[in-house]
């Protein structure tokens, strides 16, 4: 009787990668290194061969956007002297075995991009070795572990878009060599910064959405190195001024929290990407600088002095996108519908609803927002991959199967986290929102991976979509798909909100490949076809016109009375000549 396939190649046989067909105990995988090369898929091994004595042992296995591969084979777990585990970007599901436990020397292990579920296993804590994790876009649940404060080797931590729970463990702060933490999409239980130390060597940290409440550090950490910071979408209160110490940072986005007082001038560089939006208590006067008309910052949502600007009714209008009602003030006319071409060109289309999409092709930067020139709708963006230069605006150079308008779809507005639409001065009521949406740069079979887009969306403050899958919803890639809704306005504004949800791939085909992706928006009253058109504006008279318009209007009056009354003196003096000629009649 024939022995066993040895481990590696009973776990190479369960996968399918290329020995089935001729699998016998005298091949050796690591005679094969390599199956599948490209960034989407790829399967590859490395081994060690040193021992004369020994066969060789797997020490590096890398099985990526495989979509067929579902289940995790016990073999796996044989291969005790794996340094590196990459199992990114496949369809493994069911939970992580404890058998994890056996690969003790795992430096790099990367499951992300998966449908992993239950907690996380407690017999990973043995894992003293492991310099990079990943484990986002699963569905692993349950409290954050704290063993991973005990993987003090760490330089690359990323945990976001799964179902854990906080709060953030204070013994994280034993990570002494973190170069990279990217934490986020962390529900319940309220985390402070007490589990930041002094991390001399850290120079990404991202803590979105990670239920921080609580002010900022009085005395900051020591964080030298520090290029990236994003603290958006929390609960953090406290002054402003706290951020002076991390003002080399390229990147600081701290959008969505409960910050007050005065903006320092200092943080309001050009060379930064900068995001105040929405501290509704933060105040400060943006200095007369190319800074904010490159997109470099966005302080929509926060209250910012307009006298020392450029443009201080665009500042107007964007300090009342927050307040209830404040645009009938500012508008003379409102209006009932409006296009915008997203990523693209001004386009009319002379169809049935007879509309002309605006143009937004503005570059908003790393951070930053573009109100139109009639001041119809404004685009703001918060969002940079830290690891990757990112488009913000991208180009189909494929035809759009299937679309009615296809020149609508062949561009598109991207963002790496949140991408805003305002539609402002519109007159209250119920309107129809079409957003219109086409996969332009994951390329992918239908459910088949390797590469996915997800993201939410909502619409005044209503979520419609979560985990939203163009590819999916349109029926393949480069294919049309909308989505109809029906909001009421009684604001005057309409909110459109596109937010990535730490969920799909990242860097499928490329490097920053993930985030909300929006082809066009049209927004209309149900009752009238949309017609955008800009409202007539009547210019208002300038006093002196008035006075120079009533002198005219006073000298055509007389005119006309004194026509009417020589009518009259002709038409009675020729009835009078009638009757003296003509007595009889």
């Amino acid at each position: 009787m024939a022995p066993s396939p040895p481990a590696p190649l009973l776990l190479l046989l369960a996968w399918g990668l290329g020995y089935a067909a001729t699998a016998t105990t005298a091949e050796d995988p690591c005679l094969k290194k390599v199956w599948f090369g490209s960034l989407a898929r790829n399967a590859s091994i490395n081994c060690s061969c040193d021992d004369l004595n020994l066969p060789c042992r797997i020490t590096h296995l890398n099985v990526t956007g495989y979509w067929n591969l579902t289940d995790i084979p016990p073999a796996l777990f044989n291969l005790t002297e794996l340094v590196s585990l990459d199992l990114s970007n496949n369809n493994l599901s069911g939970q992580i075995p404890p058998e994890i436990a056996n690969l003790s020397k795992l430096e790099t292990w990367h499951f992300n991009n998966n449908q992993l579920s239950g907690p996380f296993p407690n017999g990973s804590s043995g894992l003293r070795s492991l310099q990079s994790l990943w484990m986002f876009d699963n569905y692993i649940e349950g409290t954050l572990p704290e063993f991973i404060a005990n993987f003090t080797n760490l330089t690359d931590l990323r945990i976001y878009g799964m179902k854990l729970q906080g709060p953030i463990p204070n013994n994280f702060s034993n990570l002494i060599n973190l170069e990279k933490l990217m934490l986020g999409d962390i529900d319940g239980g309220n985390s402070t910064f007490d589990f930041i130390a002094n991390w001399a060597n850290l120079s990404t940290l991202s803590l979105r959405k990670c239920g921080i409440v609580g002010q900022l550090p009085s005395i900051p950490r020591n964080l030298p190195n520090l290029t990236y910071l994003d603290l958006g979408s929390n609960k953090i209160s406290g002054q402003i001024e706290l951020l002076l110490p991390y003002k080399s940072s390229s990147y600081l986005y701290v959008g969505g929290n409960n910050l007050s007082g005065h903006l320092p001038s200092e943080l309001v560089q050009s060379s930064r990407a900068l995001d105040v939006s929405y501290n509704t208590f933060l105040n400060g006067s943006l200095p007369n600088s190319p800074a904010g008309q490159k997109g470099s910052i966005n302080y929509i949502g926060t209250s910012i002095d307009a006298s020392r600007t450029i443009n201080s009714e665009n500042l107007t209008l964007l300090n009342c996108l927050h307040m209830k009602g404040c645009n009938r003030t500012f508008y003379n006319n409102l209006i009932t519908s409006c296009a915008i071409n997203c990523g693209g060109k001004q386009t009319t289309y002379p169809d049935s609803l007879s509309s002309m999409f605006y143009d937004d092709t503005s570059d908003l930067g790393a951070a930053g927002f573009h109100v139109n020139s009639d001041r119809q709708w404004v685009v703001s963006h918060v969002g940079y991959d830290p690891l990757s230069v990112s488009p913000g605006i991208v180009n189909a150079s494929q035809f759009i199967l299937g679309a009615d308008l296809p020149e609508l779809y062949k561009t598109a507005r991207t963002s790496r986290s949140d991408l805003w639409y305002y539609v402002v001065g519109l007159s209250n009521g119920k309107y129809t929102v079409q957003l219109f949406f086409a996969e332009i740069v994951i390329e992918s079979e239908l459910n088949r991976g390797p590469g996915r887009r997800s993201f939410n969306i909502d619409i005044q403050d209503q979520n419609i979509r979560t985990d939203f899958d163009i590819t999916k919803e349109a029926g393949g890639f480069g294919r049309p798909t909308n989505i109809t809704y029906e909001a009421t306005v009684d604001s005057s504004v309409l909110k459109i909100h596109l937010y990535w949800n730490g969920r799909g791939t990242r860097a499928i085909p490329y490097e920053g490949a993930y985030g909300p992706l929006v082809s066009a928006i049209r927004v209309f009253r149900p009752e009238m076809p949309p017609n955008n058109s800009p409202p007539p504006v009547r210019p208002q008279p300038a006093p002196q016109d008035n006075k120079r318009r009533g002198v005219v209007a006073g000298i055509a009056a007389l005119c006309i009375a004194g026509a009417v009354i020589s009518s009259s003196v002709v038409y009675l003096w020729w009835k009078w000549v009638s009757l003296v000629k003509h007595p009889n009649t």
